[in-house]
């Protein structure tokens, strides 16, 4: 399955892909964990920059190494090979787990770290140009539930010798909060992440300005939906079916799989941002309300289970947005 980078698309007065080429910031481009980041610091010095710059490419190669499940040395590629499960894993490896098994629980099976075999499914049927057998879709579904999980201190064991994890839908959300809470504690005043799929920012523009992010129309890559402000200290995570997909057939399979089926989820919504103050949880939850579709993640929100907002995109246009976020964002049309 091709995995595309920059699902979202960011619009912001101060910022550029070269270090310290405009004043008052420096911004830096590289590429881990699978996609393109963009790390944007307040600074008009390039010695304090580099430093930082140089800092965050070492937290996300340290993650990469941890969770990657294609790299076969990861904690999460020795769990999957595993017959019983991994022990002695990382503290952060463990910290985001927590929060997987929690946000697979709540949304009522439309997110699931256990779905890897049905995402290696479609990817395998991706290369070949075909769509997978039945057989092949019961014998995936067979393996996904988290329920088949144990998560008891630094041990992750697994009561079916084939079950496989994916963190694709909850590790780069991680990620990025790993990056604030560093920047956070750095001296530079203010900033903002881009990566992938997610935004963050901290602290405050040397102007005292809002961050402004532009949401992408899911149907036209070169056009908005509208503009979201954002404040530091929170996280924005989008899921949509426009980039990431395999073609069979002339028919385009977006990546987001329900692990209720085994197929592409055909929820109706075309992309879904959610807005929250972890990274992890604002992952997990913008794939699960996607799989959802608008009623069912409408209602979900409204049950108060966790706290944030989010902007559904439904497949014909309709723009919803959350009560908290009425104020916040500016719809285009």
């Amino acid at each position: 399955m091709k995995k595309l980078a920059l699902l979202l698309a960011l619009i912001l007065l101060l910022l550029s892909s070269a270090a310290c080429t405009a004043k008052p910031y420096c911004s830096e481009t590289f590429y881990l964990m699978d996609t393109i980041i963009t790390v944007t610091l307040y600074t008009e010095d390039e010695q304090v920059a580099e430093p930082i710059f140089d800092d965050c490419r070492a937290i996300l190669t340290e993650l990469e190494a941890l969770w990657a499940r294609q790299r076969p040395e990861s904690e999460i590629a020795r769990f999957n090979r595993s017959e019983q499960g991994a022990d002695t894993l990382d503290p952060r490896t463990v910290t985001l787990l927590q929060t997987a098994l929690k946000a697979s629980s709540a949304p009522d099976g439309s997110f699931d770290i256990t779905v890897a075999p049905a995402v290696e499914l479609w990817q395998r049927c991706g290369d070949e140009a075909r769509l997978p057998t039945q057989a092949e879709i019961d014998s995936v579904l067979s393996d996904i539930g988290y329920q088949s999980l144990t998560l008891l201190g630094d041990s992750l064991q697994k009561s079916r010798p084939t079950v496989q994890i994916d963190l694709g839908g909850i590790g780069k959300g991680a990620a990025i909060s790993a990056l604030i809470s560093y920047l956070e504690g750095s001296v530079v005043s203010g900033g903002l992440v881009s990566f992938g799929s997610n935004v963050a920012v901290f602290g405050e523009k040397p102007d005292g300005s809002v961050f402004q992010i532009a949401l992408r129309d899911p149907k036209n890559k070169n056009a908005s939906v509208g503009t979201l402000r954002m404040t530091g200290g929170k996280v924005l995570s989008v899921s949509g079916d426009y980039e990431r997909y395999v073609m069979i057939d002339g028919v385009q399979y977006h990546h987001i799989v329900d692990p209720k089926t085994a197929y592409p989820s055909d929820s109706g919504l075309a992309s879904v941002a959610v807005i929250c103050e972890d990274g992890a949880l604002a992952d997990a939850l913008s794939t699960a309300l996607f799989v959802m579709g608008h009623a069912r993640a409408m209602e979900f929100y409204r049950k108060g289970i966790y706290a944030f907002e989010a902007i559904l995109i439904s497949s014909d246009g309709t723009v919803s947005v959350t009560d908290g976020l009425q104020n916040d964002f500016s719809a285009s049309i």
